[in-house]
């Protein structure tokens, strides 16, 4: 009987033993199917192999069939087979060993292609649409050319072949490449129509109006009779601005071919030659064939009103208008029409509005739109239509400028100065900003005068230097030169502002404020009756501008015509009353006048406006002197002295207000300050005089007295006093000269010739008596 063990290693191996037989027997069936399955599939894909092959055949024998059938396509596909073989070359085309064979293959590509390509070089009348597989070939060729260095001149291609290539090459945008494509057409077929026109077709895209125009001109060699040629010439040659326009419509008149559109053009090129009556009759030949053009009234209505013949300007817009309602050079050219008749100013106004929305006229009638609602009564809204087109074009310097001046006219300098700082600040400021910085300068030089030139010499060398910059940015701003020339003039270099004046007429001839500020240069230099000849003929243009009254009012007080000087400065104020200088001169008549109350008024009225201006501040205290208010003359000299401490007509004056006030001994001080800073002030020397004959020190009296009359010969009260003393103390022979003195300047002198003939006897008493 067997052990437990045994029994269990029995089991274990019987069971194995059947395991192992049955996987044996598995594996074996496995294998036979994957055996019998593989014949299965090596005989499925022989037929498949077979269809594949039969298939292949097909399709190679429908290849060649449809290769016979479109040659073209051959051409196609062994271009681009040399493109591969060429672009495949080892180190490319750059660096093959032999690009000489290279490029042979290349070219027998292209013969082949252009061959059989359905394109003639028309690009102007091409109506085929080109294979997109043939323009993506083209542009492959293009590139390999440039590559090897190759143009269409280098290739040989017939005239026919150099066309095809430069209409491929357009189409697929080689601009450059079919240009030269072109002008090698054109250089082996000079006279072929299809290829000029080509070229003028690529002169026109590109914008090279002088190639339009050689091509064009040689189409005309071709077909001289061709009205649309006639007519592009024409037109290519008067945008270019040449006369020889007028010869194509002339042409086309001739030939009986001209439309009204032709007329038009004809009636243009007579009036920029200024013709313009031949240029309105073409235009009105024009309008009777053809008087739907819009275009052609409105030329009429510019012509007729270069005619000065305003009625007939505006019935012409107003035939444009009723074509055309949205013309925005209509509607300005009515608004500017209507503007000079009062009695149409509302229409005037309306059309203004037409023009400004539709953005025609440009800063001109956005200034005229303002100007219209100020005359019909609505300042807010003319001020406000300013402030809103600055507003959508911030950029618009004119504009600006414009209202600045307007800021400055109304005595708004402050005003002004915002606007202009305001401004967009480009690398280089335009003319208009600098001239308006420049009248800006100039205002508050007139606002800030004290009188005595030192400060007035450093506000205009501010205002010069704006007027600088802006002829640094237009050397032919005639308005620049105008402005460099008044600060040159108040700087007193009245022959550096001579020739600035007369740069300012070439450019500017004939305006009225070139002889206006001529005439106060005239006047600086003495020069009266010029300066009279000057402003007359300057009234003549312009008789109510200010600066002409305010002139002749100088030039009147100059000749010593008060009462006729005080009429102008009044008629200026009037016109202005913001006019500074007007003012302080008409101040200054009022005290020749003895009007001394009304010179103060004025004095009042400056100061109120321009606390700043000093020279206001003399002027009354000139006029408190003549009224023998000393106290608040004496203020007013203090405040003049606080805002300039070398004033020395200031320090002169509050010395005789202390004298005149019973105060002598505070006038010694001022006086001698005064005489240091102007040793040559007149008023100076003869106010100290007074003092020290005051003090009874006739010596120094004398002295200064003398003084006064070596700087100013002609004061004739400080000889008085030197006669005076003489005769007072009995000095006869000093006492007759000076009397003989005064008698030089005043012939009339009633004391003077009496003293003089008194001591004229006492000599000759005391000779006598001497010789007994």
């Amino acid at each position: 009987m067997m052990d437990p063990f045994t029994v269990v290693l029995a089991f274990f191996l019987v069971v194995a033993s059947g395991t192992l037989t049955w996987w044996i027997a598995t594996v074996d069936s496995n294998l036979r199917q994957n055996r019998s399955e593989e014949v299965t599939e090596r005989e499925k894909m022989s037929e498949t192999i077979l269809q594949i092959n039969n298939l292949l055949l097909d399709m190679n024998g429908g290849i060649n069939a449809i290769l016979y059938a479109h040659p073209g396509l051959k051409s196609l596909i062994n271009a681009h087979k040399t493109l591969d073989l060429i672009e495949a070359s080892v180190g490319g085309i750059e660096t093959s060993e032999n690009q000489i064979v290279a490029a042979e293959k290349l070219l027998s590509s292209i013969r082949g292609l252009l061959a059989t390509v359905d394109v003639d070089g028309d690009l102007v009348n091409a109506e085929k649409n080109i294979d997109p597989g043939m323009l993506q070939l083209s542009n492959r060729i293009y590139e390999i050319l440039t590559q090897v260095g190759l143009g269409p001149a280098d290739l040989g291609l017939s005239d026919l072949e150099s066309r095809r290539l430069g209409e491929l090459a357009y189409r697929s945008g080689h601009r450059s490449w079919a240009l030269s494509c072109f002008e090698e057409a054109a250089r082996l077929a000079p006279g072929e129509k299809i290829t000029l026109r080509a070229l003028e077709h690529l002169s026109t895209e590109a914008g090279d109006d002088e190639g339009k125009r050689i091509w064009l001109e040689a189409r005309l060699r071709q077909d001289p009779d061709n009205p649309e040629l006639l007519r592009t010439h024409a037109h290519l040659l008067a945008q270019a601005g040449d006369p020889a326009a007028e010869k194509d419509v002339l042409r086309l008149e001739a030939l009986g071919l001209d439309t009204a559109a032709d007329r038009s053009l004809l009636s243009g090129l007579r009036a920029r030659a200024g013709a313009r009556s031949e240029a309105l009759e073409a235009l009105d030949a024009a309008l009777e064939a053809d008087p739907s053009r819009s275009t052609d009234w409105l030329q009429k209505a510019l012509l007729h009103d270069e005619l000065d013949e305003p009625e007939n300007s505006i019935k012409a817009v107003e035939h444009c208008l009723l074509l055309d309602r949205q013309n925005g050079d209509a509607w300005a050219l009515q608004a500017k029409l209507l503007s000079t008749n009062s009695s149409k100013l509302a229409s005037a106004l309306k059309s203004s509005i037409h023009a400004v929305a539709l953005n025609a006229g440009g800063t001109e009638l956005i200034l005229l739109k303002a100007d219209l609602l100020t005359a019909t009564g609505k300042e807010t809204e003319g001020r406000e239509s300013l402030a809103k087109a600055l507003q959508n074009d911030p950029n618009n310097d004119e504009l600006r400028a414009s209202m600045a001046a307007m800021s400055l006219q109304d005595g708004d300098p402050l005003q002004a100065e915002s606007l202009l700082r305001s401004a967009p600040t480009p690398p280089t400021m335009s003319v208009h900003l600098q001239i308006q910085w420049g009248r800006l300068h100039l205002a508050f030089a007139d606002l800030r005068r004290d009188g005595c030139g030192e400060t007035d010499k450093s506000l205009l060398s501010v205002a010069g230097d704006s007027f600088r910059g802006a002829l640094n940015v237009d050397r032919e701003s005639g308005i620049a030169w105008l402005g460099l020339a008044r600060v040159q003039r108040l700087m007193k270099d009245l022959d550096v502002a001579e020739e600035s004046l007369t740069r300012a007429r070439r450019l500017m001839d004939g305006t009225p404020s070139i002889d206006a500020e001529s005439a106060l240069l005239a006047l600086d230099l003495g020069d009266l009756s010029e300066a009279q000849r000057l402003i007359e003929s300057a009234s003549v243009t312009d008789s109510e501008n200010v600066i002409i009254t305010y002139v002749k009012g100088n030039i009147s007080a100059a000749y010593g015509r008060f009462k006729e000087a005080l009429e102008f400065f009044t008629e200026t104020i009037k016109s202005q009353p913001s006019h500074v200088r007007a003012r302080l001169n008409r101040a200054s008549v009022y005290m020749a006048l003895d009007k001394v109350q009304e010179a103060l008024d004025d004095c009042e009225i400056l100061l109120n406006e321009a606390p700043e201006l000093i020279l206001a501040e003399v002027r009354r205290g000139e006029a408190l002197m003549m009224l023998s208010q000393w106290s608040e003359a004496k203020n007013s000299w203090e405040k003049v002295i606080d805002s300039n401490p070398r004033h020395s007509h200031a320090l002169t004056q509050l010395a005789a207000c202390h004298m005149s006030s019973g105060r002598p001994e505070l006038a010694e001080s001022p006086l001698n300050e005064a005489l240091g800073l102007n040793p040559e002030s007149s008023m100076a020397w003869h106010q100290r005089g007074l003092l020290y004959l005051d003090w009874s020190r006739d010596e120094a009296a004398i002295s200064d007295f003398k003084k006064a009359v070596a700087t100013d010969p002609t004061n004739i009260e400080a000889q008085l006093h030197i006669a005076a003393i003489y005769h007072e103390a009995q000095n006869w022979n000093e006492a007759e000269e000076a009397w003989r003195n005064i008698l030089s300047i005043d012939p009339e002198h009633t004391v003077a010739r009496r003293r003089f003939d008194e001591c004229t006897a006492k000599i000759a008493t005391s000779e006598i008596l001497n010789n007994c």
